[in-house]
């Protein structure tokens, strides 16, 4: 079976390596490289990185014409996980069994960019990962196979994605081949519909003032490794790696207790224990060599 394999982010890596393994991957389709800061620099995607050390054809197309058709000409099958744009229908009708797309998420719930932070902010106990046929319409393709997933307390995207990121390359390696012997058969998806939203910095601003502490902690882990939970404080940002609730309350925005070892801050509702942070322009560390530099009171206002 020759597949091509459309991806951009690093969730997407696991699955390449394990469908390489097991099939033949002779296209690897990714997005262009992005500018860096200051356009001084190019950076690729994770997937073409992948692709690269493992010596696989990779392309990078601005418009999906009749020269990109000639390269995937050979592939009987694709395979789609978070690429970022959108497949126009005479590409999903050149491949014989179409393209499967891995979504992580129990669809039609959280259908959109976003699904993994949309869970953890919400606050769900559980998540998963759809296999369905791709489609025109976003994530409303007949699904194939799914996994329900657990979120535990102490997963964060970074962690519930690696757990997402392994699972579906075990999953996809039987989809793709009880697919292709007519042992999986696409049924519509089942249940309420909802959108996910694609995330920007303001979405991360903890706003201790109006935010309560339950859905502040839950930015923390939402937003680790992307675009990271953060707040101001003296017109500079600090970024919050891990945080607790804590069931102290105080006036919102002030602190609410301070040691060597503990800095605890007051939101609308309960408040925010901060265990591992980052102030702008410096590396990540925890609250006690934090608070080794930087001095708090109790009362303090935090703006």
């Amino acid at each position: 079976m020759n597949i091509a394999f459309f991806g951009t982010s690093d969730i997407g890596i696991e699955t390449l390596k394990s469908i390489n393994e097991h099939f033949s991957v002779k296209a690897v389709i990714t997005t262009k490289d992005k500018k860096g800061k200051r356009n001084k620099i190019l950076i690729e995607s994770p997937i073409k990185k992948q692709a690269i050390e493992l010596g696989l054809n990779f392309f990078q197309p601005e418009k999906f014409d009749d020269n990109f058709l000639s390269q995937i000409k050979d592939c009987q099958m694709g395979i789609l996980f978070s690429y970022g744009k959108i497949i126009p229908q005479n590409v999903i009708d050149a491949f014989k069994y179409g393209i499967l797309n891995i979504h992580p998420s129990i669809l039609p719930k959280y259908r959109g960019a976003s699904p993994i932070i949309s869970a953890l902010l919400n606050g769900d106990l559980y998540t998963g990962i759809s296999i369905i046929k791709l489609t025109k319409d976003l994530d409303a393709g007949d699904c194939l196979m799914q996994k329900i997933i657990e979120i535990t307390p102490d997963d964060n995207n970074i962690t519930l994605s690696n757990r997402i990121s392994y699972l579906a390359s075990q999953m996809i390696i039987c989809a793709i081949e009880f697919y292709k012997d007519g042992l999986l058969k696409p049924k519509p998806q089942k249940g309420n519909i909802s959108y996910t939203k694609k995330f920007n910095k303001n979405d991360a601003l903890i706003n201790f003032e109006t935010d309560d502490a339950c859905f502040a902690v839950r930015k923390v882990k939402a937003f680790a490794g992307y675009l990271d939970a953060f707040f101001y404080y003296n017109s500079k940002i600090y970024k919050i790696l891990k945080a607790s609730v804590c069931d102290l309350s105080a006036t919102p925005a002030t602190v609410v207790k301070v040691s060597k070892n503990s800095l605890i801050i007051a939101c609308k509702n309960k408040s925010i224990s901060i265990e591992q942070i980052k102030p702008e322009g410096k590396n990540a560390m925890s609250i006690e060599a934090f608070l080794a530099g930087h001095k708090f009171q109790c009362g303090q206002k935090i703006t």
